[in-house]
């Protein structure tokens, strides 16, 4: 009687391990690593659906990770609370394909506009997805992720990466993004976007991020802030972490002119022209000014408790309907 238990339990198992991998799929698109071509790929979690309705359209939520790539208990743990919830979450991994671990003590490893860019490459990989409402996509990021999710809503960054007319993000939750870019005038698709900023936050400033809101939202843009008081980098992640190391650009502060040429805030320092081309030396001279070492973090209980709360409420709201 115990080894037919035994075998049933293991059974059972079996295909409740069968049922969960089911409920997982790996996708992949075009990306760019230093002017050359790159197949990205993401892992998209689907809701545990049963019988008929598993062939259901369902919403969307693209995950971007942080400088220091994806880990189980931030990417993958926000995906299985989504996924939960009924909503495809898509969690991209901008680093393994191209050769990196982490950008920590070199962002430029995978530079941002690589990296802003596989966001777009996935939003127009999952608007030809039929298990996925191309109309009821968001997308979310931490950091680096962040700030890839923040781009993602300006209308330039998609015209610039062939996102067809029509596909756009219904919803913007960037999680402690670094605001170093901020354009001149911004137009962005009018969607909501919800910055989720840590008021006590080294590695990226609260500043930028708060000043480029007031931007946007002079310019049209649906932009909601909200600060975890006492909250650092990272406070939704593990354990607490510091390196001496890590790249900081809290100070760096890119702002387009009128005549679209790009000033570095901090030293007045002119990186690109008017017509997009680099300053010869330019951004060397700026980051000299700018850019410091060390940066840390890490999980605060209240705010990572609240910043899921927030986060769902969002979802309902956006790709839900509720």
């Amino acid at each position: 009687m115990i080894q037919g238990c035994v075998a049933a339990t293991l059974a059972f198992l079996a295909t409740a391990s069968l049922a969960t991998a089911q409920q997982r799929q790996t996708i992949d698109f075009e990306g760019r690593q230093k002017g050359q071509p790159v197949r990205v790929t993401a892992e998209v979690f689907w809701p545990a659906t049963r019988g008929p309705a598993s062939q259901g359209v369902v919403p969307a939520m693209v995950i971007h990770h942080g400088s220091g790539g994806i880990s189980e208990q931030r990417e993958l743990r926000y995906a299985r609370e989504l996924a939960a919830m009924g909503v495809a979450a898509v969690v991209i991994d901008s680093f393994r394909p191209r050769g990196v671990t982490s950008t920590v003590e070199d962002q430029s490893a995978v530079s941002g506009p690589d990296f802003n860019r596989d966001a777009l490459a996935a939003l127009k990989a999952l608007g030809t997805t039929s298990r996925i409402d191309r109309n009821r996509i968001g997308i979310m990021g931490f950091s680096k992720g962040g700030t890839s999710a923040l781009m993602a809503a300006h209308v330039s960054q998609m015209a610039a990466a062939g996102v067809p007319s029509g596909l756009r993000y219904a919803l913007h939750v960037p999680f402690y993004p670094s605001c170093t870019t901020q354009y001149y005038r911004p137009r962005t698709t009018g969607q909501p976007i919800h910055m989720l900023l840590g008021g006590a936050d080294t590695y990226v400033g609260v500043e930028p991020c708060t000043t480029y809101a007031e931007t946007l939202r002079a310019n049209a843009a649906h932009v909601e802030v909200k600060m975890y008081p006492g909250a650092g980098h990272g406070y939704d992640g593990g354990r607490a972490y510091s390196n001496p190391r890590g790249e900081n650009y809290s100070q760096c502060v890119f702002q387009q002119q009128a005549d679209g040429s790009f000033v570095e805030r901090k030293s007045g320092v002119a990186t690109h022209t008017a017509d997009g081309k680099p300053v010869q030396g330019g951004m060397a001279r700026a980051l000299a000014a700018c850019r410091t070492l060390g940066v840390s973090g890490g999980l605060q209980e209240a705010a990572a408790a609240q910043s899921l709360v927030d986060l769902k409420s969002y979802v309902r709201r956006s790709l839900q309907g509720g």
